[in-house]
């Protein structure tokens, strides 16, 4: 059994070969250490101990026979590995509850004009995919509402893209409502007009714009715990000579069995 630990500018890959030919690959994306990354202590935490297990599983290669090595490995999964992942999946999970709720916010349709609401999607239903394309972009706030409060199943002939057009431009527009952030934005006076006043548009749309990027990389923050917990079981349950399902339980409990 050989493993190997490569940095790279994306991610801390750690690999395992066996010597019947099977393999598995660990990748920690390196986006997770970053400082402002809500995960960023515990996959710190990961990475040293993804460096230690190869330390382990090289050492033990190179001192045990099979048998006596997988009892090894088993051994230093349990102390090096199992507490920080525990750790680190624990703190996807929260970061993955804190974006689903923010995520529920932000699409949260408040009660409005019934009547408009429903004649708006009347008119929205009449149209062709390009006219409904055309429509969510330049929809008002409770145009919008009024598709969102129906749902996606009421539009089923409505192209995902364009429904993703539609909770786009929901979440943008009732962030600026919601937020006062016209009211922080207001347009400057120029040399191509000195006499500019009133609400800067553009900006205010730009502002609420990089709110729902941070929703969006909330959602893939979790989505990267996920994959790099995936992965990890996989290197263990190769190096430890166990299934997914024992290699998830000696992870999560420093058991093979139930």
């Amino acid at each position: 059994m050989k493993s190997t630990l490569a940095r790279t500018e994306r991610a801390l890959i750690l690999s395992v070969a066996h010597e019947d030919g099977r393999n598995a690959v660990a990748a920690l994306p390196t986006d997770l250490t970053a400082s402002e990354n809500p995960v960023a202590l515990q996959a710190a935490r990961l990475t040293s101990a993804m460096g230690s297990f190869n330390d382990n599983i090289a050492g033990n290669a190179a001192r045990f026979q099979p048998d006596a090595r997988t009892a090894a490995n088993r051994e230093a999964a349990t102390n090096v590995m199992a507490s920080p992942f525990q750790a680190f999946v624990a703190a996807g999970i929260a970061e993955g509850r804190a974006a689903a709720a923010a995520n529920a916010n932000a699409l949260t349709v408040d009660p409005g004009n019934a009547p408009l609401r429903a004649q708006t999607r009347d008119r929205f239903t009449s149209m062709d995919t390009a006219g409904q394309a055309a429509f969510a972009q330049r929809a008002s706030l409770e145009e919008l509402a009024a598709l969102m409060e129906a749902g996606r199943s009421y539009f089923a002939n409505t192209p995902d893209p364009v429904w993703q057009i539609i909770e786009d431009q929901y979440v943008v527009k009732r962030h600026i409502a919601r937020s006062g952030l016209q009211a922080d934005f207001q347009r400057r006076p120029d040399p191509n007009n000195p006499v500019a006043f009133g609400p800067d548009e553009a900006a205010a749309q730009a502002a609420s714009k990089e709110a729902l990027n941070n929703l969006r990389t909330r959602s893939a923050t979790v989505d990267a715990v996920r994959n790099t917990a995936q992965s990890i079981i996989d290197v263990v349950a190769l190096a430890t000579d166990l299934t997914r399902d024992d290699a998830y339980r000696l992870l999560t409990t420093g058991k093979t069995a139930a």
